[in-house]
């Protein structure tokens, strides 16, 4: 039997889609990054000190490397030049000694993409691997690749340790960066110190994992059976596990290799871990194709998005209102209901129109976060929130205090690109010791990060030349809403003015939930519009008082 068809006999025997775990293999097949002493070896370049002297002083342990030419470069990294504009965009983030080498890693590796034409077979593996049916990565690369590949599926990321064990993951549709991101320098585990920490956590992140362990096949793609990272982490995984119930881990543990001109096949194998014998599953192959093609076949009955935000919104309702465990899927028409406190599916949203919750949450368009408040549930749609932006600045129609602590924390996870900037500005709650972390990010926002790199560029192009200098003129000199949106943008923030903005969107709020370029581009105004009139201000309290007394 081949490689796929075992592999998908293999799948059958779970109930549920498996997960990746992805590692440093994964990236330099596919962006042909270096490896840990690549990496050293690299930066080394920097420092007076050659490689060498790093290589032997840390007898080959690269996290202790790591940290001799942290210490090593901090000083060059202050001082020098060449690093003149990296200080200017990072000095606030550069905390520790260690952090501008962190801060050079990481600019190095985000400027890191596939290059799609180059090699047809990897192009291949990557077009397939896109169409894979699973619940989430977990990885150790610092790269972007992975959301790179996944970007259409919007998952939500958790970043290092501590994002991941002080949050309410729900092991559907997400990714775990464990050692950090380069979107986030400071997150990086890169140096000695570093592992001690990570190490030090890692039965409380083994803890986190293992639910996923348990319930979900898990797929390793990128490392050897010798990788110190995974040997730890199943260290602790095991750990929690006796004897006894060890067999739980049967088939769900699958390691995919290079061939290295072994004969490529798939097979039942061990590894010992904690004097523990584990069984796993073996793939060899150069062809990772066959590995991904399987994936693509996995049938559920809702997409992974989907089953993401009704395991999120059912969450939340329990965790905040204690149904007490009666809750039924029902068709409330159809049921003897009498002894069900909660119906999934059925009720009516605080505009007075019937709406089916979970049932069509994938609509856009039908509010889809519950909440509870005085009055009783009521919902909030993009299209609500969206339309809270842009309403007059003395009016306010929810309660900011409860948007920040409990509705965008949550749709922030499935809706990365909603405003915030009002709701911060208008609420009670402090800017930054009260709020979500996700809210906090999106605070920090400026001008340029709600552009992409080819509006960036066009802005610079047209700075002195361009005929158009107000929304009004780029709204009556393009002829399609798609070029409109766009070209509003790269106005800048000088030459925007917010009422002629704010009518374009009013105009159009209707185009908000369109999955096309449109639909992009017209979001991206609200965050532009978000920032331009709330983001820059300071909040003023007696502004607050009077808004909050009037409402």
């Amino acid at each position: 039997m081949n490689i796929e068809d075992s592999l998908s006999n293999h799948l059958k025997k779970f109930t549920t889609a498996p997960f990746l775990f992805i590692g440093s293999g994964f990236s330099k097949r596919y962006l042909n990054t270096e490896d840990w002493e690549g990496l050293i070896r690299k930066f080394c370049d920097y420092v007076p000190k050659g490689f060498g002297y790093y290589r032997s002083t840390s007898n080959k342990q690269w996290d202790v490397a790591a940290q001799l030419l942290a210490e090593d470069f901090h000083e060059i990294w202050w001082s020098d030049d060449t690093f003149s504009e990296s200080r200017a965009e990072f000095e606030e983030q550069a905390t520790s000694k260690f952090s501008p080498l962190k801060i050079e890693i990481a600019k190095y590796l985000k400027n890191i993409k596939y290059q799609s034409g180059i090699n047809e077979k990897n192009d291949l593996e990557l077009k397939t691997l896109k169409e894979v049916v699973i619940d989430g990565v977990i990885t150790t690369n610092w790269d972007t690749l992975i959301e790179d590949i996944f970007h259409e599926e919007e998952m939500t990321k958790y970043i290092g340790q501590k994002q991941l064990l002080f949050s309410n993951n729900l092991e559907v549709h997400e990714i775990y960066k464990i050692h950090g991101c380069s979107t986030d320098p400071d997150s990086l585990v890169l140096t000695e110190n570093d592992y001690k920490e990570f190490n030090s956590k890692n039965a409380y992140l083994a803890a986190k994992l293992l639910t996923i362990f348990i319930e979900h096949p898990v797929i390793f793609i990128g490392y050897s059976l010798s990788d110190e990272n995974i040997i730890r982490i199943l260290e602790s995984i095991t750990a929690c596990l006796d004897s006894s119930n060890i067999d739980q881990l049967k088939d769900r543990l699958i390691f995919v290799g290079r061939s290295k001109g072994a004969v490529e096949g798939f097979h039942e194998s061990t590894m010992i871990v904690n004097g523990v014998t584990i069984p796993i599953t073996r793939i060899i192959t150069d062809e990772f194709d066959k590995v991904y093609r399987p994936l693509t076949s996995i049938k559920r009955k809702f997409s992974t998005k989907k089953l993401r935000q009704m395991k999120s919104e059912m969450y939340e309702l329990i965790k905040h209102n204690d149904p007490k465990g009666k809750i039924q899927v029902i068709d409330y028409n159809k049921s003897n209901s009498d002894n069900v406190e909660f119906v999934v599916g059925f009720g009516i949203d605080h505009f007075g129109e019937q709406v089916q919750g979970y049932i069509d949450s994938n609509d856009t368009n039908k509010p889809s976060k519950l909440r509870h408040s005085l009055t009783g549930y009521s919902t909030y749609s993009r299209e609500d929130l969206l339309r809270e932006i842009i309403s007059d600045e003395n009016t306010i129609s929810y309660d900011y205090d409860e948007l920040l602590k409990d509705t965008l924390p949550e749709k922030l996870k499935t809706d990365h690109n909603l405003p915030v900037n009002r709701f911060v500005k208008f609420s009670t709650l402090g800017d930054y010791e009260e709020l979500d972390y996700k809210i906090i990010k999106r605070r920090n926002l400026k001008y340029k990060d709600f552009l992409n790199n080819a509006q960036r560029k066009q802005m610079g192009e047209l700075a002195f030349d361009w005929q158009f200098t107000s929304v009004k003129q780029v709204y009556e000199g393009f002829s399609t809403l798609e070029e409109k949106f766009y070209y509003i943008a790269i106005l800048g923030e000088q030459k925007i003015n917010l009422e002629e903005l704010k009518e374009v969107l009013n105009n159009h709020i209707d185009l908000v939930n369109e999955k096309n370029q449109v639909g992009t581009n017209i979001r991206k105004l609200f965050r532009i519009y978000d920032y331009l009139a709330f983001g820059k201000q300071t909040n003023d309290k007696k502004t607050k008082e009077r808004l909050l007394k009037s409402n």
